[in-house]
């Protein structure tokens, strides 16, 4: 059933493995402290930490370039990996978002400004957002007007345009990973999933799946994208064909999971209970999702979710379907 918008802290992750087996043999002497310190040397200080995963810390940071003598700064926002304690998946990946982000330049898109590497920390030098990210923007407002509502969805969409048409997918569109500049400007993060993938449109037909997480065209000829055998993100947001273990289109997938940021966004609810992965997926496939009782419903909206979280993903709208909408156009 429908539920209220977890803490991000509690939102479930697909992916999951154990140390990568040819980790390099990192001595003890290398710690967060150290690498503060060299960083310090560079002209970066690490702040507070305003964000904190499994295998990384993010922190407020500041950048002054030793020949500068006037004292301007430069805030950003700097994610301090440590590859000790990275999973098999993430370590296999990060090299995929780093490539994704140093690929991608868009106005909608957390730029990354530097990656530097110091013994088993990584250090990813961002964007600075300073009012947080879309969940507790939408956790300390119940839900966002329609209005607003659209706005963050416009910039979305332009954003996952722009990277569909660059012949990437970002695999887990969700609310933690969009993070606020100011109150009206939103900006996609946390490319830990993403991978390149074709530029030709949604579907599945006439694919099979290879043993490398690619696909090649079938005896009929067609061909409608790679497919994708990798299966990660984040439940609450994962198509039903990524749940159930079928080889699946990774921008159809981006399409699923920005039909939950939607609905989530005008409800302040999540679409379905994810505490269950088999019902989760039998609701899914019967579009059973409830809006709430004290919410006066546009019936355009509900026409674009109902697009956007269509298990048929011949039928599922694609980006530009999207932006074109007249919703989103109004």
């Amino acid at each position: 059933m429908s539920g209220k918008v977890p803490n991000s802290s509690s939102t479930p992750q697909i992916a999951s493995g154990m140390k990568t087996a040819g980790q390099p043999a990192w001595t003890a002497s290398w710690n967060r402290a150290r690498v503060k310190n060299i960083l310090h040397l560079k002209g970066y200080i690490l702040d507070h930490c305003i964000g904190e995963g499994s295998y990384s810390k993010v922190y407020k940071a500041y950048y002054r370039p030793s020949r500068r003598d006037d004292g301007l700064v430069q805030l950003l926002a700097c994610k301090l990996i440590d590859r000790r304690r990275t999973s098999k998946d993430y370590e296999r990946l990060m090299p995929r978002e780093t490539v994704t982000l140093l690929a991608l330049n868009h106005p909608h898109i957390v730029s990354v400004l530097s990656i530097q590497e110091y013994g088993p920390y990584v250090c990813v030098f961002m964007d600075y957002c300073r009012h947080g990210d879309l969940l507790q923007f939408i956790q300390q407002r119940k839900r966002l007007s329609e209005r607003r509502s659209r706005l963050f969805f416009r910039q979305l969409i332009q954003a996952v345009e722009y990277m569909h048409g660059a012949g990437y997918c970002h695999r887990d569109i969700k609310c933690e990973n969009i993070l606020l500049v100011d109150p009206t400007y939103i900006k996609l993060t946390d490319f830990t999933f993403a991978k390149q993938c074709s530029s030709t449109s949604n579907g599945s037909s006439g694919q099979q799946a290879k043993g490398d997480g690619t696909s090649s065209s079938s005896s009929t000829g067609v061909l409608t994208g790679e497919l994708s055998s990798t299966f990660c993100g984040s439940i609450a947001y994962t198509a039903p064909e990524v749940l159930q273990g079928i080889p699946y289109d990774p921008k159809a997938h981006d399409m699923w999971s920005l039909g939950c940021v939607l609905f989530i966004l005008v409800t302040g609810m999540m679409p379905f209970d994810e505490s269950n992965v088999a019902e989760t997926i039998s609701r899914q496939q019967r579009k059973l999702y409830t809006y709430p009782a004290d919410w006066k419903p546009n019936p355009s909206i509900i026409e674009l979710i109902d697009r956007l979280m269509e298990p048929d993903v011949t039928l599922r709208a694609t980006v530009g379907e999207v932006a074109n909408h007249p919703w989103l156009l109004g």
